[in-house]
């Protein structure tokens, strides 16, 4: 059997995930030279997928799950001001909620969070790819996107299980590793402002770094203007995710 070589062409998913958080610029450069494979994408999608289905059992903590009734009866109240339903259908909905326990909020969040999470994966890759080729002048096929979103998505996956860890140590729904924290005691969901704290997530911020390095390096231009691109899309898709929850909430 042939020995296997330490290029960065064979960069294995462990050191990938490990180089991604300890040495970025080093875990990109094994992915700069083909083969493409679809696993090293797959893997981390995969594991995220589990991890944010695995966020709504936080709702077996009595203290988060009180708050998330309370944040859906804010919003079915919300919605019978508006119009949009009557008192009564808002009173049945309450009740099946309780009378359901936790188990109708885990199954819709769980379905919720792997829908979710596909959803964002696949369309943002696209718009690394469009980012890449046409903003950066980059020569990198669709698939080494591709790689470079799914590998990064391995400090999603490590800020996903620090926020989980936050929500059960502070029992509270809105715990992570955010600008939330500066108003965890008066979170309101409802509160664009909040939202926006929510979203300066700092495993969010790191993420787009590193993205912002791998497409320096595919297009070989500066460091520092794909980071200031790629902080570009980000901060252009939470402003939208801000205020199409807000629309959605305010139904």
């Amino acid at each position: 059997m042939e020995e296997q070589t330490s290029s960065p062409s064979s960069a294995s998913l462990t050191s990938l995930f490990f180089n991604i958080i300890a040495s970025p610029s080093e875990a990109i450069d094994a992915l700069c030279d083909p083969p493409t494979r679809v696993s090293t994408w797959v893997v981390p999608l995969i594991f995220l997928m589990l991890v944010a289905a695995l966020s709504p059992l936080t709702m077996l903590n009595d203290g988060v799950r009180h708050q998330a009734m309370e944040s859906q009866n804010r919003q079915l109240q919300a919605r019978v001001e508006s119009g949009a339903m009557t008192q009564e259908q808002a009173d049945q909905a309450t009740d099946y909620m309780e009378r359901s326990g936790p188990t109708i909020l885990i199954v819709m969040g769980m379905v919720g969070a792997l829908i979710f999470t596909q959803l964002v994966f696949f369309g943002s890759a696209p718009f690394l790819w469009l980012t890449g080729r046409f903003a950066l002048k980059g020569r990198a096929i669709f698939g080494k996107y591709l790689e470079l979103w799914g590998t990064t998505q391995w400090i999603g996956v490590l800020g996903t299980l620090v926020a989980l860890l936050m929500i059960l140590g502070f029992q509270s729904l809105y715990a992570s590793p955010s600008g939330a924290m500066a108003v965890l005691s008066s979170f309101e969901p409802t509160n664009t402002t909040h939202r926006l704290l929510a979203s300066a997530n700092i495993f969010s911020v790191w993420q787009m770094c590193v993205v912002g390095i791998g497409l320096s390096k595919y297009a070989q231009r500066k460091i520092g203007l794909g980071i200031a691109i790629a902080s570009g899309l980000w901060i252009i898709w939470v402003l939208i995710s801000t205020f199409i929850v807000g629309a959605i909430m305010g139904m």
